[in-house]
């Protein structure tokens, strides 16, 4: 159970790979709602796709229980709503030939109805980066509320006095220390912006306070 910030309302994860991919997808700016288990109510249209698959149609009991798409997206391009469908299994459940036949109706049934379908490569997925999403988006749990012109002024001293082999917690108290900003209140800003992309992060790297903090390769190779 995670707790939306785009949209305020809990959201059901049922593994870490879908929980990986909420949290990117709330990252992106373009992303204006996010509705995960999505059912598809037009159980005679998936039982067309099945029948054609010569695959047996999912059902509860003696009923067909409804296919779901892992995420309904809608995104904002330019003036326009879109709406896009993504399927988060495992690197060893996407390779089996069953699970990627149902996977087939759900693409299928997309298609005919216009809506782009992926089925998400996870295979960089780990706890790692779960950990670090988790990390950065602790100012939403600590109730941080940010202001625009303080975040950038915080990244902007942040990434003036960044060195590569410094703690995070000594670039922090720095940052701080110069903004006259309480310890609690500096960190929840880092937070920010990192989530937010004001700071440049690795995601592939380990965010911790007790370790150097690793930015993307074009901007720590400015720094070296």
């Amino acid at each position: 159970m995670v707790k939306g910030i785009r949209i305020d309302r809990p959201y059901h994860l049922l593994s870490e790979y879908e929980c990986s991919y909420f949290y990117l997808l709330e990252r992106n700016p373009r992303v204006v709602d996010i509705r995960e288990q999505w059912p598809i109510l037009d159980v005679n249209g998936t039982i067309e796709l099945c029948a054609q698959a010569n695959l047996s149609h999912k059902n509860r009991g003696i009923y067909p229980e409804p296919y779901t798409i892992d995420f309904l997206i809608t995104e904002r391009i330019g003036e326009e709503l879109l709406y896009r469908a993504a399927s988060i299994k495992s690197p060893q459940d996407a390779k089996d030939p069953e699970v990627r036949k149902k996977l087939a109706v759900e693409y299928n049934w997309c298609k005919r109805r216009g809506i782009p379908w992926t089925l998400v490569d996870t295979s960089k997925f780990n706890k790692q980066l779960l950990d670090t999403l988790r990390f950065i988006r602790a100012w939403f749990k600590n109730r941080f509320e940010p202001n625009a012109g303080a975040v950038s002024r915080f990244a902007e001293c942040f990434l003036e006095h960044y060195r590569p082999n410094i703690l995070l917690a000594e670039l922090i108290a720095e940052s701080a220390k110069r903004l006259a900003l309480r310890k609690n209140v500096a960190e929840d800003t880092f937070r920010y912006c990192a989530w937010s992309g004001y700071i440049p992060i690795s995601m592939a790297h380990q965010i911790k306070l007790n370790r150097p903090l690793v930015l993307t390769k074009e901007f720590a190779h400015d720094r070296i």
